[in-house]
């Protein structure tokens, strides 16, 4: 499993053409050898884009911030036979980031729940409002 997110900063081209955003986010999903299920671009103004390819695998996730030559870039997928750092260089390329900060998380799987964490108890767990998805203040 990859739980991945990476900051790109300093980019050339901070604001793509949303084509051309989502053909590089199509040829690191290739990459990957995951399969795209669904793809949502979203326009803001006066700038930026958030570009979403629902996965069979799961998630990969782009946002810019133009007015700070910066993107973020979250990549979530139960493969994990791929360096994903080698995937996404099309969209590094793409935006022409100059520097690219990542870090992987590391996230339990359903087989190896029982494995490799401890119970959380009731009294430290933190609630979550289901239809926000926040906690709650």
């Amino acid at each position: 499993m990859i739980c991945a997110t990476y900051d790109l900063i300093d980019c050339a081209t901070p604001e793509p053409e949303p084509h051309e955003l989502l053909d590089a986010m199509r040829a690191a999903v290739a990459r990957l050898g995951a399969t795209i299920l669904g793809e949502l671009p979203v326009l803001f103004q006066p700038h930026g884009i958030t570009c979403v390819l629902v996965l069979a695998e799961s998630h990969l996730v782009v946002s810019t911030w133009p007015e700070h030559q910066f993107a973020h870039i979250d990549l979530f997928t139960c493969r994990a036979d791929t360096d994903p750092e080698h995937a996404l260089q099309p969209i590094i390329e793409v935006l022409g980031s100059r520097k690219v900060h990542g870090q992987r998380i590391h996230r339990v799987t359903p087989t190896s729940f029982s494995s490799e964490t401890s119970q959380v108890s009731p009294s430290s767990a933190v609630a979550f409002d289901r239809r926000t998805g926040c906690a709650p203040s």
